[in-house]
């Protein structure tokens, strides 16, 4: 069994896709942009909100000056609307309280703003104690960079091969291979189970359930 489960928080924890399309879609009309559908913002997330807003403007081309202001609108109007539609996938609170259980330690690691991610964090999880919670912050290059993740792993005195971490995107195979941790990529995310394939994850869970035997080193 691992002693660390490091997850990230967008589309493998977290259903935050309505609320990131709505805030994106928001932003774009402030600025007489075309909007997209909630489903072509899963391409679009898991490289921080910059990369989300140049991704949705770019019919507009690299009009910096655009991308500003609609950034600018996006950080009045997410925090306000941050919980709006966003859900726990489903059983995983079930599954934090076993690993809480059977004494694994669990992070989350995610490119989004810092001070979304705890607010969400006590949202959807209220009764499970996360050690460590790093959202994007000055201090750690934003993921695939191993940093925060090598961080997280120092801190909480375990080493790569205790380690697990657990994402649905190929940043997220990326960061924990960078970090020489093994990943296991949930099917249940925002970009599906062929990019996370592709991109090398060691795991591939469906369900809770599965993940669970993954931890467990029942997989």
């Amino acid at each position: 069994m691992y002693k660390l489960v490091v997850f990230d928080l967008d589309g493998t924890l977290a259903d935050t896709l309505s609320d990131l399309a709505h805030a994106v879609n928001e932003s774009l009309e402030s600025v007489g942009a075309p909007t997209h559908p909630i489903d072509s913002y899963r391409i679009f997330v898991g490289n921080g909100v910059n990369v989300l807003i140049k991704q949705a403007l770019v019919e507009k081309g690299e009009d910096e000056q655009l991308c500003k202001k609609a950034k600018s609108f996006f950080d009045s109007y997410y925090p306000q609307h941050l919980c709006d539609y966003t859900t726990a996938y489903d059983k995983m609170a079930d599954l934090l309280a076993e690993l809480e259980k059977e004494g694994v330690k669990t992070a989350v690691h995610s490119n989004k703003p810092h001070e979304f991610v705890p607010q969400i964090i006590e949202k959807l999880y209220p009764h499970h104690n996360f050690e460590v919670v790093i959202g994007n912050m000055p201090e750690y290059e934003r993921k695939p960079s191993p940093q925060a993740l090598l961080a997280i792993m120092d801190k909480l005195k375990v080493t790569t091969e205790e380690t697990l971490y657990v994402g649905d995107s190929d940043v997220d195979v990326f960061t924990a291979h960078e970090a020489c941790v093994k990943v296991c990529g949930v099917a249940w995310g925002f970009r599906g189970k062929k990019e996370l394939v592709d991109a090398g994850a060691d795991f591939i869970a469906h369900d809770s359930t599965e993940l669970l035997d993954i931890i467990k080193g029942l997989v």
